[in-house]
């Protein structure tokens, strides 16, 4: 499914503010990929990224009536996203338990691919599985940056915001986004060494 033009993004907006569902069903479809590439990056788990992107949407709903722009839906439905899925991180933390098994990522690429993934491009098993393994060491390496530099990096990296864009999801200025991403990259760069 594309995603809806600018004009159709307002009218749909519009009507769903007014209590139609299924514009509302429109309006959300082409963003569940994207959003829940961005809630399983965040926390690395599929069944607690799928939990989020729900919440999420349900969120977005019930508070669809306060989008005062319709054309800004998709980053005030990934903002919401987002804070839904650090939200689960930090109640993980204070609950001090581990971080959830590792994925099959031959079964999470298969589903939803993450952007860049050759998974099912016809390469082979071997590159297959050499892109499942990067993946993993990635999403492992992802795992051990602080939330609020995870999340930076995720957004930019695999949902292509724009750091403006970032700063007003997360709430920081541009400075503070564009210094979590170089620490972030940074980190990411030194553990992934043997992967290039």
């Amino acid at each position: 499914m594309t995603s809806p033009g600018r004009g159709d993004q307002r009218v749909l907006v519009l009507r769903a503010q007014d209590g139609d569902v299924d514009a509302f069903e429109a309006l959300v479809g082409p963003h569940q990929g994207r959003l829940f590439r961005i809630a399983y990056m965040v926390l690395h788990d599929r069944m607690d990224a799928e939990d989020v992107v729900q919440e999420a949407l349900l969120l977005a709903w019930r508070r669809l009536h306060l989008l005062e722009e319709p054309n800004a839906f998709g980053s005030w439905v990934s903002q919401i996203t987002t804070r839904a899925a650090t939200d689960v991180v930090r109640r993980q933390a204070r609950r001090a338990t581990d971080s959830a098994e590792t994925e099959d990522l031959d079964t999470a690429a298969s589903d939803r691919p993450f952007a860049g993934s050759s998974a099912g491009t016809g390469q082979g098993p071997e590159r297959s599985a050499l892109v499942n393994a990067q993946m993993e060491a990635l999403a492992l390496v992802l795992q051990s940056l602080e939330t609020t530099l995870r999340t930076c990096w995720v957004l930019r990296e695999i949902d292509g915001m724009s750091y403006s864009e970032i700063s007003t999801v997360i709430g920081a200025t541009e400075p503070t986004v564009r210094g979590r991403i170089a620490r972030a990259r940074a980190h990411i760069i030194d553990r992934m060494k043997e992967w290039r």
